[in-house]
Formats: structure tokens, C-alpha cells, sequence
């Protein structure tokens, strides 16, 4: 059984990263943003880098207040829509470029497994939680 409240600093920290990879990327695209992302049409890279800092803030707000259940409740909300934002991304990079976008969609792959199964890890708890307090 896994303790909603536990965090791997991994987990932290590639979130964390991806989140000021986001920021940087919204600040000057140019500069950061890959070619596979450059490769979006306008505007949808630029929401994508939007729509991925929203829910890496959402998840590290929970994780920072994880001894609570609103915590909990919006770390898993903001995982459920990285989860979502990063798996649209990986197929339309796969789809919009290709090959050439293997190391960004795999990336991005990665990042939406790790966040459904975070998501399914706390869900599991917070089940088991239920029915310890039902008893």
C-alpha cells in the first residue's frame, strides 16, 4: 500500500523541472522550445507549454500539502490533466513529425505513465482509506 502523503524526490524534482522548462519555454520559445515543439502550428505549442506549467503548479501544490485531503485531492487532479496534456502531445508529435520527435515523445510518453500511475497509486489509497473509515 502506497501512502498518499510519500514522495519520491524524483517525483518532485521532474515535475518541478518540467514545470520551469514550461515557464522558460513560454518566456522565450525560441530559445527553448524544441524543434518538434516548434514544429506545432501557432497557437498550440504555446498552449501546450500553458496547459503543462497549469497542472505541474496544481500537482506540486498538492504535494506540498499532501497532509491534507484537499492536497491529495489536487495533487491527483493536477497529474490526471498532465496525464492528459502529455499523451495528446506525444501522439501529435509522433503523428506531426515523426521519427524526428522520438526523444521529445518519449519524454512526454513518460511523463503521462508516471502521472496516471501516481494517479491510480493515490486513487488505490484513498479507496482503501474509505473503507478503513467506513469500518
Amino acid at each position: 500500500m502506497i501512502n498518499p502523503a510519500q514522495r519520491s524526490p524524483f517525483e518532485v524534482l521532474m515535475t518541478l523541472a518540467f514545470g520551469l522548462y514550461c515557464v522558460a519555454g513560454l518566456v522565450a520559445f525560441d530559445q527553448f522550445a524544441t524543434t518538434t515543439l516548434q514544429a506545432y502550428p501557432e497557437p498550440w505549442a504555446r498552449v501546450f507549454l500553458g496547459l503543462a506549467l497549469v497542472t505541474c503548479v496544481l500537482t506540486l501544490t498538492g504535494i506540498a500539502r499532501a497532509h491534507t485531503a484537499v492536497g491529495v485531492l489536487v495533487e491527483r487532479a493536477g497529474l490526471v490533466g498532465l496525464s492528459g496534456v502529455c499523451a495528446t502531445y506525444t501522439i501529435w508529435a509522433f503523428g506531426n513529425s515523426g521519427k524526428r520527435a522520438l526523444a521529445f515523445g518519449l519524454l512526454l510518453g513518460a511523463i503521462a505513465v508516471a502521472s496516471a500511475w501516481r494517479t491510480w497509486q493515490i486513487s488505490h489509497a484513498l479507496g482503501h482509506a474509505r473503507k478503513v473509515a467506513d469500518q
